[in-house]
This record gives structure tokens, C-alpha cells and sequence, in this order.
């Protein structure tokens, strides 16, 4: 069953404190995350007015810009306790696909 996303609050200083339905919370720093990215969704994130727009649209949390993270990837960071790298993502979820193959 996918995670349900039900709040998504900025906090300041690139963070966003976010809530699931089964009363995980945690509060995720995105300012390392967006510092080593760029592009035409990222970079507007940049900004204090820009990282503000964080909403949740369709279960995701998603940005005015057009940048979102899905529900899993965002629970399993919040697990994390930070947003995680692309590559360690990658690997988390591909661990887990192979579990439910099995």
C-alpha cells in the first residue's frame, strides 16, 4: 500500500516537515540536497519565495516549479532522516523490489 502524504509544512531554512497517515512526521533539510543540483525545477527552490511553494498535489510533494518527490521515496527519506542521494535511493528501492519478486 502507498504511504499517504497528509501535511506538508515549510519550516524554514529549506526544511519541510511533513505527516503520513500513520503518524510518521519528520522534518527533512533539503538545503544540501538543492545545493548539489541545479536546473529549471531545482534552482527556483533556491530561493526563500521559491522552497515556500511546497504543497502536497496528487499524494506527492510538489513545488510550484514542477519539482516533486513521490510519497515513497519521501517516506523512505524521511526513515533516512535526510533527503537521500539518487544512488542510494536507487538502490533501497531496487533491494525492495527484489523482496517482493522473491
Amino acid at each position: 500500500m502507498r504511504p499517504s502524504l497528509i501535511r506538508a509544512t515549510v519550516v524554514g531554512n529549506k526544511r519541510v516537515e511533513v505527516e503520513y497517515a500513520d503518524g510518521l512526521s519528520a522534518t527533512l533539510d533539503f538545503a544540501t540536497y538543492l545545493s548539489e543540483r541545479s536546473g529549471p525545477v531545482i534552482d527556483p527552490l533556491k530561493t526563500d519565495s521559491g522552497f515556500a511553494t511546497a504543497h502536497i498535489d496528487h499524494g506527492a510533494l510538489t513545488w510550484a516549479s514542477g519539482f516533486d518527490v513521490c510519497p515513497d521515496v519521501l517516506r523512505y527519506w524521511c526513515e533516512q532522516g535526510r533527503p537521500c542521494t539518487q544512488e542510494e535511493t536507487r538502490a533501497y528501492f531496487e533491494s525492495h523490489r527484489s523482496l517482493q519478486t522473491s
